[in-house]
């Protein structure tokens, strides 16, 4: 029983990836916004805010690996612009990956620092890593939730980059 019910769950699974691999010979369909569900998965999401200029493909792998394209499809509905402009990739990285981008400020470098440089436009990381260093010496980012830490390092980036 527990053997089926392991079989079914995985083919259950599965069906978004065949329903989206059906179309991989011809046009994919639109969205509502106008984006293909191939663009969408390109440029939104964590997937898009880490390699969607770099590597499309990766940007896609990684959208379905993180959350089965879930973030990606919620950013591009959320507004017609939402995937467009620095500003929200930054955004969406940073609140989808704030450990791995504060560990990777603290360190320096790393492929989350860099892709939020590369996000951002950010020629002045070392500016960011320096305000959000300052930061984390306060009572406010001890106090603060993860979101609200994430929200300040977005500032920081807003402030410190040409998004």
């Amino acid at each position: 029983m527990l053997k089926k019910l392991a079989v079914a769950t995985a083919l259950v699974a599965l069906v978004p990836f065949s329903a989206a691999n059906a179309d991989i010979g011809s046009k994919f369909k639109k969205h509502d916004t106008g984006r293909t569900i191939e663009q969408i998965y390109k440029q939104c999401g964590i997937g898009g805010a880490i390699f969607g200029k770099s590597s499309p493909i990766l940007a896609i792998i990684s959208n379905v690996t993180w959350d089965l394209g879930t973030t990606a499809a919620i950013s591009d509905s959320m507004s017609p612009d939402t995937c467009q402009g620095g500003n929200v990739k930054a955004a969406v990285l940073i609140k989808e990956a704030f450990p791995s981008v504060e560990q990777d400020l603290a360190a320096g470098q790393g492929a989350h620092l860099s892709a939020l440089a590369n996000v951002a436009s950010c020629d002045s990381v070392n500016a960011v890593r320096a305000e959000y260093g300052v930061y984390t010496q306060t009572s406010a980012y001890q106090n603060a939730t993860q979101e609200q830490n994430a929200e300040a390092l977005y500032n920081i980036v807003s402030q410190k980059c040409a998004m």
